[in-house]
């Protein structure tokens, strides 16, 4: 435990032995002149403890093969660099892929509206007639035709509508995107503080672990403890160590996590900011409100709607014909003169294809797509209540670590120190309760982590997946010419 709770003498007695160093200053080496341990063999001969016939009891166990002192368990180095959260929101911006990508979709949407809408490219031709008549040879007519097709009904204003749409519904995805991002930026975020707060903890109860062997090793020099309790000292001490490793190699992932999300590779550095903060109370009613109201998803799939909507007026006008106007001029081979020529057509009569099959179709993606938006109402409903219900209970316990089981559980500790220096108090008692203390910080910490990741989800609009690629815009059934989409 960092920092002093109340200082205790610097000779404390024990039953029976005397107890060197004080706490929570940091424990003393182990002591010189104790064998190395002695780990058990496979038979109950080598069971140490145990008086068997011509064999000598095993040696005290002493701290485990390649034990590291408190001081010496290996700290994660960081850079000299001290990062802000709105640090790593600016980084993301810039350097997360999927953002790109979702900025490529918006400007692939308003290509498409602006293909759908352009008119056809006229065309020429060259044209002679009566080729092989009698005389010359040469026919009747000769020269160039020029012709336009005419598109009527609207068919490419409703082309082009029907695709700003699908931009609209594009740039709410990329909204939505952002807000992944940002969400997966701020809860990996507070990961790496939450790691770094549980690296704090772990050494901290590694070193009540050393106090623990330490006592054990002394009971068992004066009598009072026997092999089993010493030989469950090396593993308690042998986990801790473990776990202080294991919470360096969580940081480390916490940080991959972090930077890659941002898309940047830079090493480890100090973060500013704490994990702990003010619990705060949150309705349902206006949370559920606000996100059926705002939600980039709900915006994204009216956006669809919409564009379903435009689909079936716009597929409505396709049986309308067009008309093709041509003309131009030539030489009169006959008469010897200049002459013209004009044309007009009128092209897709609706006599047999009124485009049937596909009014059906886009009809079939409007209702498809109003069943959709309801859809995605009723999961954003039921995913904010299994979200909302984590960030109650989480702040709830939040609140009652904070009000009750860490102050009492300081107060605890405190009092078995006072007690212990009154000789009221064995010493193990005291390093029972300075562990309790320790691990009501540690649930403390994983409490805050949920009520800090429930929060941000719930605010973010319960979006995630900063790394996974944007969906497209493109619905299920969707009709595309090509090359010019309609």
């Amino acid at each position: 435990m960092t920092g002093g709770l109340a200082a205790v003498s610097s000779q404390m007695k024990m039953t029976g032995m005397q107890m060197t160093g004080s706490q929570p200053t940091p424990p003393p080496a182990p002591m010189s002149g104790m064998p190395e341990m002695q780990m058990p063999g496979s038979t109950p001969s080598a069971m140490p403890g145990m008086q068997m016939p011509g064999i000598n009891p095993a040696p005290p166990l002493i701290m485990p093969t390649g034990h590291l002192e408190f001081n010496e368990v290996p700290v994660a180095p960081r850079a000299a660099k001290n990062y802000t959260l709105q640090d790593f929101e600016k980084l993301a911006i810039e350097h997360n892929p999927t953002l790109i990508q979702a900025k490529a979709q918006i400007d692939g949407e308003r290509g498409k509206a602006r293909q759908a809408g352009m008119w056809p490219n006229p065309f020429m031709a060259y044209s002679g007639d009566l080729i092989g008549a009698p005389g010359n040879g040469l026919g009747e007519f000769q020269g160039g035709v020029a012709g336009q097709d005419i598109i009527l009904g609207g068919k490419l204003k409703y082309s082009r509508r029907k695709y700003e749409a699908r931009a609209s519904a594009a740039e709410q995805q990329a909204i939505a995107q952002e807000w992944r991002v940002r969400n997966d930026i701020h809860i990996a975020y507070v990961h790496v503080l939450a790691a770094t707060e549980r690296i704090k903890l772990a050494r901290e109860m590694y070193k009540s672990m050393t106090d623990h062997w330490l006592t054990t090793n002394e009971m068992f020099n004066m009598g009072q403890a026997n092999q089993m309790s010493l030989r469950q000292a090396n593993i308690d001490i042998a986990l801790q160590r473990t776990r202080v490793l294991a919470a360096q190699n969580n940081l480390d992932q916490a940080w991959q996590e972090l930077t890659t999300v941002a898309g940047i590779d830079d090493p480890l550095a100090t973060l500013a900011g704490t994990l702990d903060t003010k619990v705060v109370e949150l309705s349902f009613n206006d949370l559920l409100a606000n996100l059926l109201e705002h939600s980039p998803e709900i915006g994204e799939a009216k956006d669809k709607l919409r564009s379903d909507e435009i689909t079936v007026a716009r597929e409505h006008r396709q049986p309308i014909p067009n008309l093709t106007l041509c003309g131009g001029p030539g030489y009169d081979q006959i008469d010897g003169g200049a002459v013209a020529r004009a044309g007009l057509a009128v092209t897709n009569i609706p006599l047999f294809n009124r485009n049937q099959g596909t009014i059906q179709q886009a009809e079939a993606d409007l209702t498809r797509q109003k069943a959709q938006v309801r859809l995605i109402e009723l999961n954003l409903r039921r995913e904010l209540a299994a979200h909302y219900n984590r960030f109650r209970t989480a702040a709830q316990f939040v609140q009652t670590y904070k009000d009750v089981v860490i102050p009492e559980s300081r107060a605890k500790y405190e009092v078995a120190l006072h007690s212990y220096k009154d000789v009221r108090m064995e010493w193990p008692d005291v390093l029972d309760a300075q562990r309790q203390y320790i691990d009501a910080r540690m649930d403390y910490v994983n409490h805050l982590v949920d009520y800090r990741e429930s929060e941000i989800e719930i605010h973010g609009f319960l979006l995630s997946g900063g790394l996974v690629p944007p969906p497209g815009v493109t619905p299920p059934g969707h009709i595309d010419a090509t090359p010019q989409p309609r």
